[in-house]
């Protein structure tokens, strides 16, 4: 009885966090480079918390960036220009 909560706790975890990646990705406009976005911004955080910002203007998303770079973000020069034009594009203020 114990394997069986067990594995049916492990099976709702997985379920949760499956879940919870699909909405990230949904939350995020298509468009170019979104993949790289997701993939850059979801490996410190909830990609809801970039969506969830109401948006930023081109200077405003480049201080984001320098900021998450400030806190470890692993992101080649090449991959931070992608980024910041997504993010510019997709998702402008109001």
């Amino acid at each position: 009885m114990r394997t069986a909560r067990l594995l049916l706790g492990v099976v709702g975890i997985i379920l949760v966090a499956i879940s919870m990646r699909a909405t990230a990705e949904s939350a995020l406009p298509d468009g170019p480079n979104r993949a790289l976005v997701l993939r850059k911004c979801s490996s410190c955080h909830d990609v809801g918390l970039v969506v969830g910002t109401g948006g930023r203007t081109r200077d405003g998303w480049n201080g984001t960036i320098e900021d998450m770079m400030s806190y470890g973000m692993d992101i080649s020069p090449a991959e931070r220009g992608l980024v910041l034009e997504y993010l510019a594009a997709y998702l402008p203020p109001g």
